[in-house]
This record gives structure tokens, C-alpha cells and sequence, in this order.
């Protein structure tokens, strides 16, 4: 099974030889496709149909550790020599390749400003870290590395294939803005992933015992359909709802000017959530001896090699005396970043450059790229490039978008010159496909044609002569500047006559150019406070209650409209700076108050609000606690015994 595995990533990586990251067709906007490298890109078409597969196929390889070339002897009839390979490999290396599919895509828009999209994508990606060391035991077993330690820190692997069900929005905001935003449901096939290998190889000196010490793990789940010739193809389970999980791509473009197109994207950035016939192996210490891998045996069709294999695969098994549990894990996708601008020299021509980032196991890959494009209307776009890319720095890139009525075909690759010599290239990629498209060209009308005409004559004169054209003149008739489009500014406040509400008085462009004296932005001739800063018809409003201070009675403290801006807390209809009793609702008659206690004595009168009592008494009762004849209310002493004179206190 692991010989079966590692030979079909092999083959794949060997075939896979075009895929395009996008870099020098990202700023193509005719080809709807462009949108996977930024959401944010507005389609020209008004409705754009991909044909199942062809209209998008998409493949990437690069390795900046070797050529495949190195791989075979230059003597022996071609036969696999990892010997040959190692002098060309740095201290750490990388290998990957991806591939996506598209077995469905369309988008349409809605109200020229927004556009809707989806498409069905199949994609696979491969990546493998390595270091020479790793390369050179595998290949010459410990005998470089005698009475050494040899760490392969860093050496690890990841394979995922999945289904991509993308939904997608692109708004244009107005003339500068356009962002946009895909959705991204994921449907895993496959996966085989390493964690972070952290071995440490210790030889000694007759080398003939290794003792290495190793935190291993290996994380897999639906590998079957790789290594079972019967296993279901990848768009079986398009009904299934295991191994799920999401993504998001963000992006947005922004003209600065008429010239000046600024751009940036975020795609891929999401997981997969994977269940079916999910595993990790993983081992914690091991020693062993190796004499080497020897890779023709290893990858030949022979009875000795499929025997070399399996005793190979059973060996390396008990030497790390792998464990093994049974958990769901997560896998995250390997996101992009990119950031462009683009200069429009005329309708013909345009320059620009993409810095593309690609984000894997915590770490950033950068690469650059400058564009040059032509373009024929809506016919014929053109892409030329030049691009850093894998360490490598000869990287001639080419996108071609050609449409034929409602055909469109694109290709585009950013490095087509590694296709002249297959076996020598690190970097090969490419992307092309077929597009039905509609409502990307207009013909022009006789109305069209002709104000073309009348354009063409009135830019050639100029009946004011004030060095504005006619055609672009707002005031042929008066003299004025060209910044003003040929329109005169009396009052001198760079506010044009014919803009101006108050042509005669300096003012400003916030308020039509007219006078505002306290610099509220509410012109003088309309401004309620015109001395006096504020928001509410240019008066101040200190309380925020709605109503201009020199309204409001009470401007310190929030009111209400009805109170002439002061509050009324217990809303019976009486302003609390009125209100004997704010708290309590009454009635005007007593000053705001009630009778709470039903005697007949309102409460702003009544001593004893709480309990009924007489009006003699101003709302008490006639309760006489020591019976002295005096009521308590009156008392001094209610608990001791004294006369009336005395205030109901005994006489000393």
C-alpha cells in the first residue's frame, strides 16, 4: 500500500506540469476565472457559463531542490540515481503540486453593479518538505554521517483532495470601490498529512547502529479511493456529507485615479473537518540500523521490487513501533495573499505588478511579479510577465484571452519557457479553458457614432477662449480655468460660478460656497446661530435633547419638546424644576403632588405622607403615645408626660 501511495504522488508530480497561481492573469478581468485570485474583480461579461471541464484546468508544479533530470544517471540507460541528485540540493527544500478541475461554473449580474457566481471544483495539492541530510540518508544510509547527529527538524508531508463548492458576490460601490467575497463549501476525499517530525539520528562510530529518537505522527482519512483500483471516483460522494468543511476569499479593487488601479486578495483561507476512515499513526522512540534506499529497486515492476516494498514498509513499521488511534482531525488549505496595481497607459495599454504571498505550515512563500498587457476591445487581451518565483529568476510568463462571439478561450502560464525543456524546469504551471459568454461587447449605435463626431469637433475649439475646449467647457460663454472646466470663480473660494450659491461672497465647497462664520458646515444665510457653533439648523444643543439651546429652559439637563426642554421624571405633565414632588406623579392644582395617603392633606403640605391622618394636623394622626394630652406630631417628648405650654415635655 505505501509503495502504491508514494509512486502515484510520484507520477502526479511528475505529470503535473501546468497550474497557474494567477500572476500574470490577475488583472484580466474578460476572463470570469480571474476572479479565484480576487474575488474583488468585476467581470465584464453580464453572464458567463463554463463548459464541464474544459472551461477550467488548472495544474502546478514546482521543486526548488532538484530537476528531474538529476534523478536519472546519465549512464546505465536512464535508471533512477539519487546519488547523482544530492550535490544540487540546498540545506532545505520544498516539492508541490496542485491541481483544480472545474466540473461546473457560471455567474451573472444583477443591476450592472453586482454580480453573482458559482462553480464545482475538484482540486488536489501535494507539498514536501525536505533537507538534504534526509535525502542523503535515504539514499547512502549512515555512512556520511559517521560518530554524527543528524536532525531532519522541518522534513514533513501533506496530500488533500477535495470538492470545492464556491458561492460568490462582487459589488461595485461607486466609481473607485468594487469588493467582492466567495463562500466556500469543502468536501474532503483524501488526506495524508505529517505533523511536525522532530528526529534526531545518533550514529556511532562503526556505523553499524543507529539510535534515533523521534516524536513521529502521520494524520490520514478516505485513502482508499487512491489505493483501491474499485474505490469510488472523486465526484461519487458529491451527495455526501462527511469530511465537510469551509473557506472564505476576500478581495477588493480601488481606482485611485483614472490611471491608478490598486488591488488585494486573500483566498483559501478555511479547513476540512475529516471523519471517514480517519486515523494517526504516530511513535515516540525508536532504534534501528539502515544501509540505504535503494530507489530503483523501490520504484521498479518487478516480483524483486514488490518483495523490496513490502519488507521495506513491515520493517519501518516495527522499527518505529508506530501506535495508532482513531480520531477526527482537522486540516487547514494552504491560503494566498496577493496585492497588485495596475497603470492604464491609454485603452490599448497597461503595466502593472503582483506581490503573491503563499501561506503553508505557518510560514510565508513570497513571489513577484510585473505585467505588461494589450488589449483589442473586448476581442483580443494579451499578457506578458516576468516573475521571482521559487528562488528562480527566469520566469517568462504569458495569458491570452481571444473572444469569438459569445467563445471566449484563455490560456495562461507564469513561466512558458520551462515547457522547452521539461526535465530542466523547477517551476511549471499553467491554466486554461473554454467560456460562453454573453453581453461583453456592444455594438455602436448611429447616436453613439455620431456624438463620437461632434466630440471630435468642439475638443478643437475653444469660443471663450480660455484654453478649455468647448466639449469640456461648462461655461462657454465666460472665461474661466481649466481645474473649473472652463467656468470663472469671482469671489475667489475655488467654488466655480456655476457650482456656487453664493457667487459674490467667499465661502467654501461644504456649504455651496457660501459664508460660515462659525465653521459648523450650515451656511450663514441658513444657519439659526450663525455666531454660535453648533449641529441642530447651526445652533448649539449642550443637553442633546433636540432643542436649540436658546429654545430650551432648562439647556444644561435633557428635556423633552413639550417641557420647553426640561425634564418631567414622573410625566404628569409638570416640569421637575416646577414640581413640589418630581418624583411622584400629582396634579397642578398642589404643585405637582399627590395625596398618597388619602387624607385629604396633599403631600407637599403633609408632614405625614405615609399614613392617614387629620388636617389639623397637616395630614398626622392624633396618636398621643404617652398620654399627656398632646398629639406626637406636636410633642416634644412624646414618650414622657408634660403640659401643652411645655410642648408636651415634663418641667424640670
Amino acid at each position: 500500500m505505501i509503495k502504491r501511495l508514494l509512486f502515484a504522488l510520484l507520477f502526479t508530480a511528475l505529470s503535473s506540469t501546468v497550474f497557474s497561481q494567477g500572476l500574470t492573469s490577475y488583472f484580466m478581468d474578460i476572463v470570469p476565472q480571474s476572479s479565484r485570485t480576487n474575488p474583488g474583480l468585476m467581470p465584464k461579461a453580464k453572464f458567463h457559463l463554463g463548459l464541464p471541464i474544459i472551461s477550467n484546468v488548472g495544474l502546478s508544479f514546482v521543486n526548488n531542490g532538484f530537476v528531474f533530470s538529476d534523478l536519472f544517471a546519465r549512464q546505465g540507460g536512464g535508471k533512477i540515481d539519487m546519488d547523482y541528485m544530492l550535490p544540487g540540493l540546498k540545506d532545505n527544500n520544498y516539492l508541490s503540486f496542485s491541481t483544480d478541475i472545474d466540473f461546473l461554473s457560471f455567474g451573472f449580474k444583477v443591476k450592472a453593479k453586482n454580480y453573482f457566481s458559482f462553480n464545482l471544483t475538484n482540486r488536489m495539492a501535494f507539498n514536501f518538505d525536505y533537507s538534504k541530510d534526509f535525502m542523503t540518508f535515504l539514499a547512502q544510509g549512515t555512512v556520511p554521517f559517521i560518530g554524527e547527529n543528524l536532525s531532519m527538524q522541518g522534513t514533513g508531508f501533506r496530500f488533500s483532495a477535495y470538492n470545492e463548492y464556491a458561492f460568490g458576490y462582487t459589488r461595485e460601490f461607486n466609481d473607485k470601490l468594487t469588493a467582492g467575497a466567495k463562500m466556500k463549501l469543502l468536501q474532503g476525499i483524501a488526506v495524508l498529512n505529517s505533523e511536525t517530525a522532530d528526529i534526531t539520528l545518533e550514529t556511532s562510530s562503526d556505523y553499524s547502529q543507529i539510535s534515533a529518537t523521534s516524536t513521529i505522527g502521520v494524520k490520514m482519512a478516505g485513502l482508499a479511493i487512491l489505493t483501491d483500483s474499485n474505490a469510488s471516483s472523486p465526484l461519487a460522494g458529491l451527495t455526501s456529507f462527511a469530511n465537510m468543511g469551509f473557506a472564505l476569499d476576500l478581495g477588493g479593487t480601488y481606482k485611485l485615479n483614472d490611471k491608478i488601479t490598486v488591488s488585494a486578495s486573500a483566498v483559501d483561507l478555511g479547513f476540512i473537518h475529516w471523519t471517514t476512515d480517519a486515523r494517526r499513526y504516530f511513535n515516540n522512540k525508536a532504534e534501528f540500523t539502515w544501509d540505504g534506499l535503494d530507489a530503483y529497486k523501490f520504484l521498479s515492476d518487478t516480483a524483486a521490487s514488490k518483495d523490496y516494498a513490502t519488507n521495506l514498509a513491515d520493517s519501518l513499521k516495527n522499527i518505529f513501533g508506530l501506535k495508532r488511534s482513531d480520531n477526527a482531525f482537522n486540516s487547514n488549505l494552504v491560503g494566498n495573499i496577493y496585492m497588485g496595481g495596475q497603470y492604464n497607459f491609454n485603452k490599448w495599454f497597461n503595466a502593472g505588478a503582483v506581490l503573491h504571498g503563499q501561506i503553508y505550515e505557518g510560514r510565508l512563500y513570497p513571489s513577484f511579479t510585473v505585467v505588461g498587457g494589450t488589449k483589442l476591445g473586448s476581442v483580443f487581451h494579451f499578457n506578458l510577465s516576468y516573475s521571482v518565483l521559487n528562488r528562480s529568476y527566469t520566469n517568462i510568463g504569458a495569458a491570452l484571452a481571444l473572444n469569438m462571439g459569445p467563445i471566449q478561450i484563455y490560456a495562461a502560464g507564469d513561466n512558458v519557457l520551462g515547457f522547452t525543456q521539461l526535465d530542466y524546469a523547477k517551476t511549471l504551471n499553467g491554466r486554461l479553458g473554454i467560456n460562453i459568454m454573453t453581453g461583453y461587447t456592444k455594438k455602436r449605435t448611429k447616436d453613439e457614432k455620431r456624438n463620437d463626431k461632434i466630440k471630435r469637433e468642439l475638443t478643437k475649439q475653444d469660443s471663450d477662449g480660455d484654453g478649455v475646449n468647448d466639449y469640456d467647457d461648462k461655461c462657454k460663454d465666460a472665461i474661466g480655468k481649466a481645474e473649473h472646466k472652463g467656468c470663472p470663480d469671482k469671489d475667489g473660494d475655488n467654488v466655480p460660478d456655476n457650482e456656487d450659491i453664493c457667487p459674490t461672497e467667499f465661502g467654501n465647497s461644504e456649504t455651496g460656497g457660501c459664508p460660515d462664520r462659525d465653521n459648523d458646515l450650515v451656511a450663514d444665510r441658513v444657519d439659526a446661530c450663525p455666531d454660535d457653533y453648533g449641529t441642530l439648523k447651526g445652533c448649539p444643543d449642550l443637553d442633546k435633547d433636540s432643542i436649540a439651546d436658546k429654545d430650551d429652559a432648562c439647556p444644561k439637563v435633557k428635556g423633552t419638546v413639550a417641557m420647553h426642554g426640561c425634564p418631567d421624571t414622573d410625566g404628569d405633565g409638570i416640569a421637575d424644576d416646577k414640581d413640589a414632588c418630581p418624583l411622584l406623579k400629582g396634579d397642578a392644582a398642589h404643585a405637582g403632588c399627590p395625596d398618597t395617603d388619602a387624607d385629604g392633606v396633599f403631600d407637599n403640605e403633609d408632614k405625614c405622607p405615609q399614613e392617614k391622618g387629620t388636617v389639623e394636623l397637616k395630614g398626622c394622626t392624633d396618636k398621643d403615645t404617652d398620654h399627656d394630652f398632646v398629639p406626637d406630631v406636636l410633642d416634644a417628648c412624646p414618650f414622657r408626660v408634660g403640659p401643652v405650654e411645655n410642648k408636651g415635655c415634663p418641667v424640670e
